[in-house]
């Protein structure tokens, strides 16, 4: 009998089942190693993110550190300088603006090394160098003189009456008080953003009344150029108590520039003509609250200038006249770009130059010496009465002391910025109870980093 084999077939059922197995496993693991890879690849994205970040970050603080050193050693550079100067103006060097010159000085620290290319070309030789090889990225620097603006803070040295004068007089002059028509006149006759009409004098009142201690009412008089307190009562902080976030006048010197926008009259067309006309540069600035009172000659706009001087002096021409103001910041404007090095040794060079006094090598002669006769491109120099010009002479200096620091760090696709103000004034005393004396590197008066 024979036997046949048969063939074992498997159930329809079962047929495709390790196929699809087969199928669904790849499909899983693909999706696993998908996911692997998407968080491998964000974290390390993440990770370069925040390496680059910390890195970009001592960019900056080594580019802050490194400005802060060179304002210190400026007194060493002027003795190389002080020769040739005084050759040609026939007096001592004044502090040397080191600051305006900061970020081009300190390139060959702050540029990697497949951008030296320049750097070598001008002679900087990188081969005796420790620490360049690997620079993870760049850096950029820009240092401000806040000696060279009005203000509008309490004045780190003045009190009392002195300081609310001080501040009343430069603010009112600035903004075109003294002028019988001023370009300004617009901003002080029509309603801000939130329907309020400040006046110059509205103005002068809210910001002395927000640092000053005492809760009366500040009242200026342009005339006489002084202020006094309390003859029209208290403050009047309404208006602030109006918003909606209501708030009261601080009493206290202010800490930032932003908190001007707290201040009444501080709207967005004030902020803009004053405070920052160029946003986020700082050199373009009018107004400060880090200054000690002082205005540095060689440093401040020729607005600022010309605000100080009618500050003392409202009565004259420069002050009174447009075409006269307009003269007078237009040449002092160009003298500044065709001779870029301070032209004024001290207090009294200046005043020679508004009152048009001084030998060959001062200012003002020298003008009219290469102007012609009659010109009507220099200003009619004026006169300020002696006990004026002895307070003018006290408000003004040749020196800057507190700077306004922006360092820049830049690795990769990371940015960090330090802002920070420091001042160098050697008057500076630590708050009690503590002691010391002020650092050759300067003390923060403000730091942020972004």
């Amino acid at each position: 009998m024979t036997h046949v084999a048969k063939r074992l077939h498997p159930k329809r059922s079962q047929q495709g089942v390790a196929l699809i197995i087969a199928i669904t496993t790849v499909a899983i693991l693909a999706v696993m190693l998908a996911d692997m890879h998407e968080t491998t690849g964000t974290a390390f994205a993440v990770s370069t993110s925040q390496r680059d970040a910390l890195q970009a970050e001592y960019m900056a603080k080594s580019a802050l550190s490194l400005t802060r050193l060179l304002i210190g050693k400026e007194p060493e550079v002027r003795r190389f300088i002080d020769p040739l100067y005084r050759a040609a103006t026939g007096r001592a060097a004044p502090q040397l603006p080191v600051w305006d010159f900061i970020d081009e000085l300190l390139s060959p620290f702050c540029t990697p090394e497949g951008e030296r290319d320049t750097l070598v070309q001008l002679g900087i030789d990188f081969g005796g160098t420790v620490g360049f090889d690997d620079l993870p990225g760049e850096c950029h620097v820009v240092a401000v003189s806040e000696n060279g603006k009005i203000n509008v803070n309490d004045p780190l040295f003045m009190d009392g009456q002195r300081a609310r004068d001080s501040v009343a007089n430069q603010l009112f002059s600035l903004t075109g008080g003294h002028l019988p028509e001023s370009p300004y006149d617009a901003l002080f006759t029509t309603e801000d953003e939130t329907g309020t009409l400040t006046t110059r004098l509205d103005l002068v009142a809210a910001v002395i009344d927000w640092w000053d201690p005492d809760i009366q009412r500040t009242d200026f008089d342009p005339g006489a150029g002084e202020t006094r307190t309390g003859g029209t009562g208290t403050e009047d902080d309404s208006v602030y108590q109006l918003r909606d976030d209501g708030y009261r006048n601080k009493n206290a010197p202010l800490d930032s520039l932003q908190e001007l926008r707290l201040i009444r009259g501080f709207s967005d067309d004030f902020w803009a003509t004053f405070v920052e006309p160029v946003p986020n540069d700082p050199a373009s600035r009018i107004l400060t609250i880090y200054a000690s009172g002082l205005v540095n000659i060689n440093e401040a706009s020729p607005q600022v200038l010309l605000g100080r001087v009618c500050a003392h002096a409202p009565e004259a021409t420069l002050c009174t006249d447009a075409e006269e103001s307009l003269k007078f910041t237009t040449i002092l404007s160009t003298v500044r770009g065709l001779i870029p090095i301070p032209l004024f040794s001290g207090p009294t060079d200046f005043i020679n130059f508004v009152e048009g006094k001084g030998g060959e090598k001062d200012l003002y002669p020298m003008i009219a010496g290469f102007l012609p006769e009659g010109s009507e491109l220099l200003f009619l120099p004026i006169e300020i009465a002696a006990e004026e010009k002895e307070a003018l002479v006290r408000s003004l200096a040749t020196s800057a002391k507190i700077f306004t620091i922006e360092a820049t760090g830049l690795v990769g696709r990371s940015q960090v910025r330090i802002e920070s103000v420091v001042n160098f004034h050697e008057r500076w005393v630590p708050p009690p109870p503590n002691t010391g004396r002020m650092s050759g590197l300067g003390v923060f008066h403000y730091y942020r980093v972004n």
